[in-house]
């Protein structure tokens, strides 16, 4: 029997701006573009952003192997390799839309230029207000003189491709070459790009064995973007756990968790900020997805937890986690189009939840405990001898000031007859702890609580140490000893320098 049909193609003048629509920033765009030039090998990747008001235009060359004219051809259709063909270990698309739609999301002309060794330059064009005007899927086979002026970088090279946007009328909309504020958020722009390649990218970008150089409006040094490694692996206070295999089909997700040092174990402000990442310690807790060291998701908790999803909260800060995928398994992940958002499969969430509970639980105890553990992947056993302990009344968690600390245990006998009126006051203190008050300021980024005695006078910490140090003398213990005491003090235990200096 014969088939009954009539072909229903989409109109080019509605779908286009509909592919526009996907939800890149310019940086997940930026990053989607450098996918392609990985997968063709490239060593370097220059960035070029240029300010003119709305004649602004954005290039990326690489070194790569580049096109032929029938590649090249090829990949300027949207569509142009099915999500369900077998891909090269190395290849880092799936859909066949992410050059095309990357580019459209942020400019209304997208220009490539390729060619491969030994061989001429090709070039490709899209003009959506072409398209649109001729209601055809038109592909220009020539381009403008902006271009044109880039197509010397490339002949320079051996070989490579060259991405040109122009008419970003998402970025430049309705502006001026003239306009400060424009440019400033333009410049801005610019900033929050290099920070997201340089976490996107990092596993390629850093290490003895690097791959990769993104350049961004320059060669120099200074114009290199550097990376960003979510879990401070260099640092020797990042407790490490050991690597899970979860068998999949006959794949293998590898799972990693990382506890990354407390605040008070970096030395400089500086160097804590740059561990908390582009977003900030709360935000980028949790699970980080690679796909052929290409990072996928930053920071999620991918909706796991019990009895409802797990939220972003303070006391795990600390805890990260990273799982490392094959590019066959795209589907099971339900990997979209920008590469930008994924969704573990139903069989290893349990694994995933054990996993992130374990990596949590040590977080939060580095965090209550402020960084105080040993070395790299090892806690210390002695307990920290502090002035607050935390008990229950009728179901609710209550903080006491320690009677058995030996501060606190020597105020107490020494009070005589003053001692009611004392223990008065220590129980009015412990029934007023702001406790909402504490975590509504250290949840906030700008709002972190002080390093104990921070920016005090040196003869006011100096001297709070030896009335302490004093009053263990008293209790009948030796010199060497009251100092191990002390090392395990709060909040003393941070300046073993003043303790060596007790004599």
């Amino acid at each position: 029997m014969k088939e009954s049909y009539e072909l229903a193609e989409p109109k080019p003048e509605a779908l286009i701006e509909s592919l526009r629509a996907v939800g890149y920033t310019l940086e997940t765009a930026i990053a989607d573009v450098i996918d392609n030039s990985i997968s063709a090998s490239a060593k370097n990747i220059w960035i070029n952003f240029y300010w003119n008001g709305p004649n602004s235009h954005i290039s990326i060359l690489d070194d790569g192997s580049g096109m032929d004219e029938k590649c090249l051809s090829n990949a300027m259709r949207p569509g142009s390799q099915s999500p369900l063909e077998a891909r090269s270990e190395k290849d880092l698309g799936r859909f066949g839309l992410g050059l095309k739609t990357a580019s459209f999301s942020q400019a209304r002309c997208l220009s490539v230029l390729s060619k491969k060794q030994g061989m001429p330059i090709y070039a490709r064009k899209w003009d959506l207000d072409y398209v649109i005007k001729s209601k055809q899927w038109r592909l220009l086979k020539s381009v403008g003189k902006s271009e044109n002026s880039y197509s010397s970088l490339l002949k320079d090279l051996k070989s490579g491709t060259l991405v040109f946007w122009q008419n970003l009328d998402r970025l430049t909309n309705g502006t001026i070459a003239t306009d400060e504020k424009a440019r400033d958020r333009f410049n801005q722009q610019i900033e929050d790009v290099r920070e997201h390649l340089g976490m996107i990218f990092h596993r390629y970008i850093s290490g003895p064995n690097q791959r990769l150089t993104i350049w961004v409006n320059g060669r120099n040094a200074q114009n290199k973007i550097e990376p960003w490694d979510p879990f401070s692996t260099s640092h020797d206070a990042t407790l490490l756990m050991p690597t899970d295999q979860i068998d999949f089909g006959d794949q293998i997700v590898a799972i990693k968790g990382y506890v990354l040092p407390h605040k008070d174990r970096f030395k400089t402000k500086e160097e804590c900020e740059r561990a908390a990442g582009p977003n900030g310690w709360n935000t980028q807790q949790g699970f980080y997805i690679y796909r052929n060291d290409r990072m996928l998701v930053s920071g999620e908790w991918l909706k796991l937890g019990r009895p409802r999803p797990w939220a972003k909260q303070e006391h795990y800060r600390l805890a990260r986690l990273s799982i490392d995928i094959p590019n066959n398994i795209d589907t099971e992940w339900s990997l979209d189009v920008k590469k930008s958002t994924a969704k573990p499969p139903p069989e290893i969430k349990q694994k995933l939840f054990k996993l992130a509970s374990d990596t949590r639980e040590k977080a939060k105890q580095v965090f209550v405990h402020r960084g105080e553990y040993g070395p790299r992947g090892t806690y210390k056993q002695e307990e920290l001898i502090r002035p607050w302990e935390s008990s229950a009344r009728s179901g609710h968690t209550i903080y006491k000031i320690d009677r058995k600390h030996i501060l606190i245990k020597k105020m107490l006998s020494n009070a005589g007859k003053t001692r009611p009126e004392l223990e008065a006051t220590l129980r009015f203190l412990e029934e007023t702890v702001p406790v909402q008050k504490i975590w509504l300021n250290t949840s906030e980024e700008n709002a972190d609580y002080a390093k104990p005695y921070e920016d005090l006078d040196y003869e006011i910490v100096f001297a709070d140490l030896r009335r302490v140090w004093e009053i263990l003398l008293t209790t009948g213990i030796g010199r060497n000893e009251a100092k191990l005491k002390i090392r395990t003090m709060e909040p003393f235990n941070h300046y073993p320098e003043l303790i060596e200096q007790l004599n």
